[in-house]
């Protein structure tokens, strides 16, 4: 059990060795006072929870840095939308770690079939389509953007040799 005080305009835990606290306004307020309230151990899922900088590192495998300043891809600053979407839900920030040459897994998009696909390229303008990708075989057809949510799995392929 993670020691934590629990009031209805803030929360107050320890974990990783140090105090964290959230205000009753934080995205995650409710999903992290359900999880201290149910007895959950799970510092590592309640930090990233708690501050969404460690959650965009995590999601974007590192390559996305979120400070005061803005997010950061690469050291380059992306557009303020990518901000805002990185604060309000940082599992998008997944969709940063695909570059041009990767494999995406794409399902449930409205315009391509479920498949593998090669990415194109990336547009980091739009946070609902970033990726443009090709077919990596011929049966399938589709060239074009993406969304970002139908991307279900990126598959980094070792260079060839």
């Amino acid at each position: 059990m993670i020691p934590s005080v629990i009031t209805d305009t803030s929360i107050t835990f320890i974990a990783r060795g140090r105090p964290w606290t959230l205000a009753a306004d934080h995205t995650h307020y409710e999903k992290v006072k359900e999880l201290l309230t149910s007895g959950s151990d799970d510092s590592d899922e309640i930090v990233r929870l708690a501050d969404v900088r460690i959650a965009v590192e995590e999601h974007s495998g590192g390559v996305a840095t979120l400070t005061e300043d803005g997010l950061y891809l690469d050291g380059e600053q992306l557009p303020q939308a990518w901000l805002y979407k990185a604060c309000a839900e940082p599992n998008a920030a997944k969709v940063l770690a695909v570059a041009p040459g990767d494999r995406v897994r794409v399902e449930g998009d409205e315009d391509a079939p479920d498949g593998i696909y090669s990415v194109g390229e990336v547009d980091n303008s739009d946070v609902d389509k970033r990726v443009y990708v090709e077919p990596v075989d011929n049966d399938e057809d589709y060239f074009g953007f993406v969304a970002n949510t139908s991307i279900k799995e990126i598959i980094k392929e070792a260079a060839d040799a």
